[in-house]
């Protein structure tokens, strides 16, 4: 996704006061430059894609002194949204290298939680009811076999009806073989943070989760830009810029927790 902008590395909140590293101004050209990519990365939501431009104004552009870091650069660029350190930790949390299976979104399955048995009689709605046009039962249910993709090992959901208990059985025997081979599933969601700023992203996860043990996705890494997508190259390696900020400024870190 480019050259990546270090943010800073953040081991514990400062003890000290810094001289200041930038006294407004800033490189109008650079925030341009990486504001484009961020408005072109189809990866980004909308939460994320304010975030990372936040992050990338607070890095070019934002005045940085002895009272305003980089990361009170970033909440001051996020707006009232952002009320404080927690406000910061919700956003970082968004972005969280992690795999979302089906249906942890919300609406992003029409079908979700709809059996998927075959339907023998029309529905009385009418031919262009979903369940005709699809010949499916359509039933709401929670009964379901979760298919795991042998080279991702992303999910598939196959919801079932009581009456259609046979077939979640012959399904759930179908794929058992197969489920147990599937790797971990590749992440689809979040990771963009690290693929345009250096920082010590396993920290500052852990800081944003205020979970100490969390570890970055098995195999695959804290970087949106080395997970392999199904049908797309691979994003390719570029050199990272890094610009050093100092302790990062967080307060009521880990540490003090």
């Amino acid at each position: 996704m480019g050259a990546a902008l270090h943010l800073a590395h953040v081991q514990q909140a400062p003890v000290k006061k810094r001289r200041p590293k930038r006294t407004g101004g800033g490189n109008g050209n650079r925030f341009a430059e990486i504001a484009h990519r961020i408005y072109q990365d189809d990866r980004a939501d909308t939460r994320a894609r304010t975030l990372l431009l936040a992050s990338a104004h607070a890095v070019t552009m934002a005045p940085l002194d002895e009272e305003t870091t980089v990361w009170r650069a970033i909440c001051n660029a996020i707006g009232s949204s952002i009320t404080g350190w927690d406000g910061l930790r919700a956003e970082i949390r968004h972005d969280l290298p992690r795999y979302m299976p089906p249906g942890s979104r919300w609406w992003s399955d029409p079908l979700d939680q709809l059996c998927r048995g075959p339907r023998v009689r029309m529905h009385p709605d009418g031919p262009d009811d979903f369940r005709n046009k699809l010949k499916i039962c359509g039933e709401k249910t929670r009964d379901k076999v979760v298919e795991k993709d042998p080279i991702t090992g992303w999910h598939t959901n196959h919801f079932f009806c009581t009456r259609h208990r046979d077939h979640l059985q012959r399904v759930s025997a179908q794929v058992a073989e197969q489920n147990a081979a599937a790797p971990p599933p590749v992440p689809n969601s979040g990771g963009l943070l690290p693929s345009y700023f250096d920082c010590d992203w396993v920290w500052m996860y852990r800081w944003a989760t205020r979970n100490q043990s969390w570890e970055p996705p098995e195999m695959y890494g804290l970087r949106a830009d080395d997970w392999p997508v199904p049908g797309k190259d691979p994003v390719p390696q570029r050199a990272r810029l890094r610009l050093v900020i100092g302790d990062g400024g967080l307060e009521d870190g880990p540490h003090a927790d």
